[in-house]
């Protein structure tokens, strides 16, 4: 890797954005963004290379971090949690090409136990010590707090892990109603996934948009890593009842059972009487076989056309979010440019996939795109994407191709009444486009490294997803007099852009 690609996959796994790095090392903006593009070299100030390291040290806090980090560099000391200084050492040889070869090290590194905290007190929750045969019982939230921090410490301190079963149909946020140790949880999760351990989770029917949102992107680092399979139960629920029931086979199992409206009326129990562990570990295996697979990741391209083509070919309804204007009106110039400087055979099917969408007039298809301002297209930095096709070369638009691309834009809109642009403002930093084939299917891509696509079939994750989509949609307005105006907008930026 060349420092400019070093420098640009460490702003992406710590989600930096240009102004906040130049203004934490003392850099101008413009220098950022040259690092970032490729257009300079690395600095030959060892100063600011230092300034950079102790940043991105200090910004990479999380295991999946961590993982991402080690993969990049081949370096699997990277894999470990080291004090700030010291991995900021390592960065700067990393960025400078003076990390030295590790080979020597690796039986050392690799054989690095995590282990469990030599005190009882984690994030200020007094933990239990689990006896074999022992029951503990208790109470209220805080004893939630105690039970699930016990139990993954208790892991950290077995060998051969294997697959732990969670299913949590309850508020965590309730339970963690402090945000920093709600964090290390999420942390300890990884942490366990790092240490060999697979989860099998079945997972809460959310209720509403903003708590989908809260539980699937504290999730997410999590499902990155492809060692958690998600699970839901296809009927409807009253949320009655709030259940917890977390089991590790062979050892302990922790659990609780209230009533939601008085969810700190409650007693939980943590055991590791081999005869109860069996029981709710049956229980959890006869549920899991009611539920079915909350979602599927993609990261081979294989994989990822034949899902996208599937979910935009279907004949129904499409609300979809995008990061640049959309392929289904990108003219064929732009396609036949975008292939040759990026050869793969899978784009080729995506546009035949997004030319077979535009023609869906008998459906409703909303398109939420940012729009670039004339002095953003004049810079020439806004990219022209396909968001699943993998893209060695970036390309941008220049002020004549991107006017021709809002040209098909408004031909589509005239021609088909049930087609709706909706624009938004160009955000750089944005790298997450949503699809949703409406009631049916969902598909989350995530464009920042690592990258990774997540396709939903579980009934309320769609719904709540659709629904972000048309609560962004509503609060620009897209319909009837919105429709024209936004016409109008479009006619404007492509005289202005004919000017240039």
């Amino acid at each position: 890797m060349t420092f400019n690609d070093k420098f640009k996959f460490l702003m992406d796994i710590t989600n930096t954005n240009n102004t906040t790095l130049a203004k934490a090392i003392q850099i101008d903006n413009s220098a950022v963004s040259l690092y970032r593009n490729g257009k300079r070299k690395c600095p030959r100030s060892k100063e600011t290379l230092m300034r950079m390291s102790d940043y991105f040290a200090g910004a990479i806090t999380m295991d999946y971090q961590r993982k991402a980090l080690a993969l990049a560099a081949d370096y699997s000391r990277f894999n470990h949690n080291r004090p700030v200084s010291e991995l900021s050492d390592l960065l700067y040889q990393w960025l400078t090409d003076e990390l030295k070869n590790p080979n020597h090290l690796l039986d050392s590194i690799l054989n690095e136990k995590l282990s469990s905290a030599p005190e009882n007190i984690i994030h200020g929750i007094k933990t239990i010590d689990i006896i074999p045969n022992t029951t503990s019982v208790l109470y209220k939230s805080e004893g939630k707090r105690q039970g699930i921090l016990s139990f993954i410490n208790y892991l950290l301190t077995l060998e051969d892990p294997q697959t732990i079963y969670i299913w949590v149909d309850d508020d965590i946020y309730d339970i963690f109603s402090d945000k920093d140790t709600l964090n290390f949880v999420q942390e300890l999760i990884i942490r366990l996934i790092d240490y060999g351990y697979t989860i099998c989770q079945i997972m809460r029917s959310p209720s509403n948009t903003t708590q989908f949102f809260e539980e699937l992107f504290y999730w997410i680092p999590a499902y990155m890593t492809g060692r958690v399979k998600s699970y839901y139960y296809p009927r409807m629920r009253d949320n009655l009842f709030s259940k917890m029931n977390i089991v590790y086979p062979g050892h302990v199992a922790f659990y609780s059972d209230s009533l939601s409206s008085i969810h700190d009326n409650v007693y939980s129990v943590l055991t590791a009487e081999q005869g109860i562990v069996s029981v709710k570990e049956t229980e959890f295996k006869t549920f899991l076989s009611y539920c079915r697979s909350t979602m599927d990741m993609y990261e081979s391209e294989e994989d990822v056309s034949a899902c996208f083509s599937r979910l935009i070919s279907t004949k129904t309804g499409h609300i979809q979010k995008g990061l640049s204007l959309p392929p289904a009106a990108m003219p064929d110039e732009i396609v036949d440019q975008f292939l040759s400087s990026n050869p793969d055979e899978l784009g080729a099917n995506m546009r035949t996939s997004y030319r077979e969408q535009s023609a869906f007039d008998e459906y409703r298809n909303v398109d939420i795109c940012p729009l670039a301002t004339v002095e953003q297209v004049k810079s020439g930095r806004v990219p022209i994407i396909f968001p699943v096709v993998k893209q060695n070369v970036p390309l941008y638009y220049t002020p004549a191709t991107y006017a021709k691309h809002l040209k098909n834009i408004l031909d589509i809109i005239d021609n088909y009444p049930n087609y709706y642009f909706v624009p938004i403002p160009y955000d750089p930093e944005d790298n997450v486009c949503i699809i949703v084939n409406e009631e049916k299917e969902a598909m989350l891509i995530r464009t920042a490294f690592p990258s990774m696509v997540f396709d939903f079939n579980h009934p309320q994750i769609v719904r709540h997803l659709q629904e972000y989509l048309y609560q962004i949609a509503n609060s620009v307005g897209y319909t009837d007099i919105s429709r024209k105006k936004i016409r109008s907008q479009i006619k404007e930026l492509i005289t202005a852009l004919e000017k240039l």
